[in-house]
């Protein structure tokens, strides 16, 4: 199943093997994206998601993908996982450090059965070092990246973000960097092993570094108020909350004045300056809010755009959906197959020229096991039969 090129013309593409998880089922979702064939593994006694919430994100994550389902806690489910594992371009993984190797599954065993392998190894801490081997989930790394401690409000504790960002960052850097060492492999011949922590992939953010200058560390909690504007920050209005974001250019702060009615709290040269604003943060906050109280969400969107000021609506999920600009995107999309009438789940952000590729959905968990193990393993129907009575498919 490795990359092999089609007719003139057609795209290559890299299989990936994914060794299912929450932050694997990322990084495989961003490489199916991508254009890459991906084959996600299970245990044969997982079930699918029941709730809403987890069936939404299912949906998602699997969109693109195909379903195997394998026991690699038995003999002969492990002797078959290394059979497999050579077989793909990429494989991603997300297991302790060593349990890969202890399935005599390594990356020296892998790279020796086929050397343009690239091995994706997403862990909280890394392969190596003191806490290479401690447990964590997307809550620890996300703690100890130093990202929680800058979330909230100052008076207040830190705070959780939404979603999941270890694993998403964790997934990003994954897939990103897999994909460079594939189209790497492709001209030497030289696959890699990639060690990627979740936990530095939230640490090496941008605005992590500017905040640790010259030894010394000027993290803090803000809330929603944007240190390189003032005003900077969500702000209540009639009807909900909106965001504006006025920065450093003097210009923009005159037309932001122009737009508020000229409040006479407000005027003068000197508020032209950041640095001087910046001194006047309760005053401008409590003026600015005392206006925008008395105007709706989409008055206050509406006439801010055209006014040329950055100055956003804050919407909830289905208000964001139902946005106009989101719906000219077509940012929802129906998937169908041969086993399903169809579901909405969210199309890829990036888009291709013009073309737009067929999506398939979900897989059910295993469905494409047999059509696997016999086209990469050799596996007859009799064997298979056999593998699924032991459970070990």
């Amino acid at each position: 199943m490795s990359t092999t090129g089609g007719p003139a013309g057609t795209a290559v593409r890299p299989s990936v093997l994914e060794l299912s998880s929450p932050v694997t089922a990322v990084a495989g979702r961003l490489l199916a994206d991508a254009g890459a064939r991906v084959v996600k593994l299970e245990h044969p006694t997982t079930t699918e998601p029941a709730g809403d919430e987890d069936r939404a994100r299912w949906l998602y994550l699997d969109t693109d993908k195909r379903s195997i389902t394998l026991a690699t806690d038995t003999p002969r489910g492990r002797e078959l996982l290394v059979r497999l594992l050579p077989r793909f371009d990429i494989v991603v993984e997300s297991g302790a450090p060593g349990e890969l190797a202890s399935l005599g599954a390594g990356y020296d065993v892998l790279s020796a059965a086929n050397p343009a392998i690239t091995l994706a190894s997403i862990t909280p801490f890394g392969q190596w070092g003191p806490y290479a081997h401690y447990q964590a989930d997307d809550l620890v790394a996300f703690a100890m990246g130093g990202i929680m401690f800058v979330s909230g409000v100052p008076e207040l504790p830190p705070v959780v973000a939404p979603c999941r960002q270890a694993y998403l960052m964790g997934g990003i850097h994954a897939s990103m960097t897999a994909l460079a060492c594939w189209r790497a492999a492709r001209r030497t011949g030289r696959g890699e092993w990639i060690d990627v922590s979740m936990v530095e992939a939230l640490a090496a953010q941008e605005n992590t570094l500017t905040n640790f200058k010259g030894g010394s560390d000027f993290s803090r909690r803000e809330g929603s108020q944007h240190r390189n504007g003032n005003p900077g920050r969500v702000f209540r209005c009639k009807d909900g909350f909106v965001h504006l974001l006025i920065q450093h250019d003097d210009h923009v702060w005159t037309r932001f004045v122009d737009w508020l009615g000229h409040p006479p709290e407000l005027q003068g040269p000197d508020f032209a300056n950041l640095m001087v604003r910046r001194g006047q943060t309760e005053l401008i906050t409590a003026v600015t809010e005392r206006i925008l109280l008395t105007r709706t969400r989409a008055e206050i969107f509406g006439g801010g755009q055209e006014a040329h000021l950055p100055i956003a609506a804050v919407y909830s999920i289905s208000e964001a959906l139902n946005d106009p600009q989101v719906q000219h995107m077509q940012i929802l999309e129906t998937v169908r197959g041969p086993a399903t009438n169809g579901y909405r789940t969210l199309r890829p952000p990036i888009q291709r020229g013009r073309r737009t590729p067929e999506r398939t959905p979900a897989p059910a968990i295993g469905a494409d096991t047999d059509t696997i193990l016999a086209d990469l393993a050799g596996l007859d129907p009799a064997e298979i039969a056999e593998l699924r009575r032991a459970g070990v498919v």
